[in-house]
């Protein structure tokens, strides 16, 4: 197993930690929290884990929710990982659409481990912001569990199962929080699509770049994306229109209808979000 650095942040409290939320700090973390202090929910822990692959200016976003969300009473915590970049080098290569390690890895098991340090006897309830309407893979996704084994075989309940994006943005509003038009960014993952690589800075590119130069292979799969090979090549790309990327010494060549301009597969519900 890969071992990751102990807990880096902690508030103390003397309330028992009756909730937990694992967030991310996108739309979804934020409507989440804000039910919560709706439904005037009491012991409510926030967890957020540091995937050390955040984007350009995703952690100070991070700082500004937790202050936010110990502002309603509840209490942040953050729990870390390894980290992206130094499990790519174990791994020798980056994870793939069909071998999602990184979501396991990164943010499963520290969440296990803050899970079993902080409600040892398992009472805690784990709320999720998973929609059945974010995609055909959560079509069916359950608004309740008696026992989620992601998180250690407690309750876990996902209110916003049956919700439309309407209702959830209207909860991001009250918080008055803007509704973010891309994916939470606390990491800089292998399933964006155009809309969230966009949203990539220069250093997000260059950080991606230096990860491919040290691993030895490119984080983004180019079959996936009209065959863009490497950062500089996955930039031009995301910045084309649907269907009218060319790689290099192609650029005369009809692009196949049936490759996907954008890959729309999901992590691991619960634990990242869309």
């Amino acid at each position: 197993m890969l071992e990751a650095p102990t807990q880096n942040r902690q508030v103390t409290t003397n309330q028992p930690i009756r909730f937990v939320i694992f967030v991310s700090y996108g739309n979804d973390s934020i409507a989440l929290i804000q039910w919560a202090h709706e439904q005037a929910l009491e012991g409510v822990a926030v967890v957020f884990t540091d995937t050390r692959w955040a984007a350009d200016g995703w952690m100070e976003r991070v700082d500004r929710c937790e202050t936010w969300a110990g502002s309603l009473g509840f209490v942040p915590y953050r729990t870390s990982s390894i980290g992206f970049r130094e499990l790519a080098r174990r791994k020798k290569g980056f994870p793939t659409q069909r071998y999602q390690w990184c979501s396991y890895i990164l943010k499963i098991e520290p969440g296990q481990r803050w899970l079993e340090e902080h409600d040892p006897d398992a009472r805690a309830v784990c709320l999720i912001g998973v929609r059945q309407e974010e995609s055909a893979d959560r079509a069916d996704f359950p608004e309740w569990l008696p026992r989620s084994e992601n998180h250690g075989g407690r309750v876990m309940i996902a209110p916003f199962a049956n919700w439309t994006t309407e209702q959830r943005n209207s909860l991001i509003e009250r918080a008055g929080f803007e509704v973010l038009p891309h994916r939470s960014r606390e990491c800089k993952c292998i399933n964006s699509n155009k809309k969230d690589m966009r949203h990539f800075t220069d250093n997000d590119w260059q950080q991606i770049a230096d990860a491919e130069e040290e691993i030895g292979k490119t984080m983004f799969r180019p079959h996936r994306h009209l065959g863009a090979k490497g950062a500089a090549e996955m930039r031009k790309w995301a910045s084309s229109k649907h269907g009218q990327y060319r790689p290099p010494n192609q650029e005369d060549a009809v692009p196949p209808d049936d490759l996907p301009d954008e890959d729309m597969t999901g992590c691991k519900p619960g634990w990242c979000e869309t």
